[in-house]
């Protein structure tokens, strides 16, 4: 019996990582930022959506925002902030480029973008940040396989989506030191 228990724990394993979500998550910036000088956000205009699906999503973002230390304003942010939804099939054009954080603090100076093609399924969740002054697209994180219809969906699904997109942007706004999300 003592043999057999290693089995059963890898079946046991095996099937409980069946209903588990594997999205495709990453991300894209702007090598022209100076991401160090931003303090602040607000919205662009969410898309239409009659589910709640738009209103947790943009709970999601404002809470990851506001634990990186921004703040929403509608007088003068310096970022803005826009999210899609897509639910079907996504062709989607990325970069291969060094981690945000290295390029922030310069330990990696490559300024190539090198183009890598994707095709999704499941559906994504797009997240960008644009400089507000110029309305140019300086990141965007994204997760693939959102919708999956296979995969049951647990409470705070989307939170979590956002949360796993949001890891991607390790940065805090100007003059904030990371925190955790729980003391706010």
């Amino acid at each position: 019996m003592k043999k057999l228990l290693p089995l059963f724990a890898l079946i046991a394993f095996s099937f409980a990582g069946c209903n588990s979500l594997k999205l495709m998550v990453d991300n894209d910036y702007s090598y022209d930022t100076d991401f160090t000088t931003y303090r602040n956000y607000n919205f662009l205009a969410c898309e239409v959506d009659t589910s709640f699906i738009c209103t947790e999503i943009q709970d999601a973002i404002r809470r990851q925002m506001r634990a990186r230390g921004y703040k929403l304003t509608d007088e003068g942010p310096g970022l803005l902030v826009s999210y899609s939804i897509i639910k079907e099939r996504v062709e989607y054009k990325g970069y291969f480029q060094p981690t945000l954080n290295r390029w922030v603090n310069k330990y990696d100076y490559d300024d190539t973008y090198k183009t890598q093609n994707f095709n999704f399924g499941g559906g994504m969740i797009l997240v960008s940040l644009l400089d507000a002054e110029s309305s140019k697209l300086i990141w965007r994180g994204y997760a693939s396989g959102v919708f999956n219809k296979k995969v049951k969906k647990p409470i705070n699904y989307y939170r979590s989506v956002v949360r796993t997109i949001f890891d991607q942007y390790p940065l805090f706004a100007a003059g904030e030191q990371p925190r955790k999300l729980t003391s706010l």
